[in-house]
């Protein structure tokens, strides 16, 4: 690289180290963040263009939010820039979980969505998570469960109860999200909501409510009486 070229590029990170300082690190976009951030991980040459690249398909949050190994494979990435990325995904999952621990009970579901939107609802693809609770509605447990496809994901009921009997839960709530932002449940939503609902009548624990959760929506089947 000559020399002129890293001295550019180095005084480039510089000026965007001191935005930050200075307080101006809400107003930067998305790919300034992301080129900033990879900055660390790869210490030479330009990394704008291939910030760039990486968010012209995606949005930072869906990028951050890919398994580490998927995020190894993308052009231009690899082992150590993965290993960043997904460490401050896992930061900004733990900061949320911290806040949102202060909400020790949950009688209204609609109230874990934001804990739910960090969890699963910037992601790819489509994933699932529970909330478990006592009889009281005191927040016993929060688990996501393994993630599917970019257009479809498995919760098997068996693994839902079996965690809700290891935490000696009495209801649960259940959420996936819809990567393409349209909150609308399909059919398959809705019968697994009544799947669900009926297996834990059975085996006494009671679904509250399957919330589909988008990067700035949801939607409550039980608020629209589909439970």
């Amino acid at each position: 690289m000559p020399a002129y070229f890293a001295a550019e590029t180095k005084g480039h990170r510089a000026r965007l180290r001191t935005r930050i300082l200075d307080g101006g690190i809400d107003a930067m976009p998305d790919y300034e963040l992301l080129e900033l951030l990879l900055g660390y991980a790869i210490p030479r040459g330009d990394v704008k263009p291939l910030a760039k690249q990486l968010l012209s398909a995606t949005t930072l949050g869906g990028l951050v939010s890919r398994d580490p190994e998927d995020l190894a494979r993308l052009p231009g990435l690899g082992p150590h820039t993965a290993s960043l990325l997904a460490l401050v995904r896992t930061l900004h999952l733990r900061l949320t979980t911290e806040r949102e621990c202060r909400l020790e009970f949950l009688h209204d579901p609609v109230d874990a969505v934001t804990w739910l939107r960090s969890a699963i609802g910037l992601a790819e693809e489509e994933r699932f998570a529970a909330l478990y609770l006592d009889q009281g509605r005191r927040i016993l447990a929060r688990e996501v469960f393994d993630s599917g496809s970019r257009t479809r994901t498995v919760l098997y009921p068996r693994q839902l109860f079996q965690k809700a009997f290891a935490h000696k839960a009495t209801a649960v709530v259940i959420a996936h999200n819809h990567p393409g932002g349209n909150r609308t449940p399909s059919q398959a939503d809705r019968e697994l909501t009544h799947i669900v609902a009926r297996l834990g009548e059975g085996l006494e624990v009671d679904l509250l409510d399957h919330l589909i959760i988008t990067r700035d929506s949801h939607f409550s089947m039980r608020s629209q009486g589909w439970l």
